[in-house]
């Protein structure tokens, strides 16, 4: 019988005593360790309350046991009982000085309470204490991970790694606080250190190849990845963000072949097969990407994804009507999905169903007021009905989330010279060249109209680019 399995039979032993005790309302001895392990049980569990009574029936038989002290200070911290935490264990810190899990409490404690500057120090003292300094340092930084506090637990990861520079975890705890800090190239640097005493290391490649992807670096992370697999042929989510980086790339027959990879060693899933499906779809074969899609949505019937991707393959088939039922499901999945709901709306445009369309772009501008393209959709149904008025307001609105939205001006103002406030119309539009004087080459080019209006070009002679030869 391995340690920590008689460590776990004994303590459910002293936890079934002592919930036997409790129901026979009777009073039994434990040692102080017996109730330590009984609320550190009732601890993992998120059992807060049974732990603290079971801490206090010990105080009451053992009540200078320090063990018992730092117990209740825990609970206190996972209760948001900050205050009532340091008081315990600022007791615990009489009688035992040299205490280092108490100043790792204690700091845990005072970060909770937004001090940080006291909480390091305290992390410091916990140090100084400590006989397992590699074990102590990996706690500190955890508790920092845990308060959001990145910079600081990089900093303590990074002293292991002066201790000890081939430890593995902690470069990938400080590559992860690198990447959560959006430090990329540090944390391609932090890797390629480990690389460098570890190329062997398929994880270590496998996260630079990661990495590289976040930067857009598919070329470089592709070859992580395949450094990955030769080290071990086994690491198939190496083999799945390969294909990802694939297709990132372009290169959709590499991915389909590697996506493929990946079903025949792990069997289909929903994810793997949306992404090939995905492939296919780009490279225009929608009977077979529909296929897969469906394929993923038996697998999973709850992946908004496999339901989304069966009615994007049919719309782009011309099937508008059949495409409708499977957005629907989509979005009723994934209900604030901005990307579901907008090609919900343009297909419920499409199909001549303008008042579901307009319900359907109502809801994203609701979800995310400065998503634009929502809005412009939204005022070009109105625009198509002639309701020049409506559209009107709708653009005012939403200029008023997004003031320096270029498309919003330039729409206004052609809504406004449909609607004959033609003076108003200019004005829009002499704020819209001051935003993207570009653009409004495709304004004209989609509205060719304006171009019959000496006024309009007038302006966009006035704001038109000094040549500097």
């Amino acid at each position: 019988m391995e340690g920590n399995d008689f460590l776990g039979e004994e303590t459910s032993n002293f936890v079934q005593r002592y919930e036997k005790m409790l129901r026979n309302r009777t009073k039994d001895y434990f040692e102080p360790d017996a109730i330590e392990m009984i609320a550190e049980h009732y601890l993992q569990q998120e059992k807060y309350k049974k732990a603290e009574s079971a801490i206090h029936y010990g105080l009451d038989m053992y009540p200078q046991h320090v063990g018992f002290w730092v117990k209740l200070a825990e609970v206190y911290l996972h209760t948001d009982r900050h205050d009532l935490a340091l008081v315990e264990l600022d007791k615990a810190a009489i009688y035992e000085p040299c205490n280092s899990e108490v100043y790792l409490l204690k700091g845990e404690v005072l970060l909770g309470l937004d001090d940080a500057s006291s909480a390091k120090h305290c992390f410091e003292k916990a140090i100084q204490f400590t006989d397992e300094l590699t074990d102590c340092l990996f706690e500190i930084g955890f508790i920092f991970q845990d308060h959001d506090l990145f910079s600081e637990a990089i900093y303590y990861f990074k002293e292991i790694i002066k201790l000890d520079v081939a430890n593995e975890q902690a470069y990938y705890e400080t590559a992860n606080c690198l990447d959560l800090l959006y430090r990329y190239e540090e944390a391609i640097a932090l890797l390629n250190q480990l690389i460098d005493i570890e190329p062997y290391n398929a994880t270590a490649w496998y996260n630079l190849g990661v990495i590289h992807t976040k930067l857009n670096h598919f070329k470089e992370a592709i070859e992580a990845f395949d450094y990955c697999l030769v080290i071990d042929e086994t690491y198939t989510v190496a083999k799945f963000n390969k294909a990802n980086a694939l297709v990132e790339m372009e290169l959709f027959d590499d991915a389909i072949s590697t996506y493929q990879e990946v079903i025949d060693e792990e069997g289909e899933d929903g994810i793997t097969l949306c992404n090939l499906a995905g492939c296919y779809e780009r490279k225009g074969d929608y009977e077979q990407s529909r296929t897969l899609y469906k394929k993923a949505s038996l697998s999973n019937p709850n992946l908004a994804e496999a339901w989304f991707g069966i009615g994007l393959t049919l719309y782009k088939d011309n099937k508008g009507k059949d495409a409708l039922q499977f957005f629907k499901r989509a979005v009723l999945l994934e209900t604030d999905n901005i990307e579901y709901l907008m090609v919900l709306g343009e297909c419920e445009f499409s199909l001549d169903l303008s008042n579901d369309a307009m319900g359907t772009f109502e809801k994203i501008t609701e979800i995310d007021p400065s998503f634009v393209e929502a809005w412009i959709d939204w005022s070009f149904v109105l625009y198509t009905a002639a309701d020049y008025s409506g559209a009107e307001q709708l653009l005012r609105k939403a200029l008023s989330y997004n003031p320096d939205s270029y498309a919003c001006y330039y729409r206004l103002a052609l809504v406004l010279q449909k609607a004959g406030k033609a003076k108003e119309a200019l004005v829009q539009f002499e704020k819209a060249l001051q935003i993207n004087f570009e653009e409004h080459n495709h304004v004209f080019k989609t509205y060719p109209e304006l171009t019959l209006i000496p006024d309009y070009l007038h302006l966009v002679d006035i704001y038109r680019p000094k040549s500097t030869d």
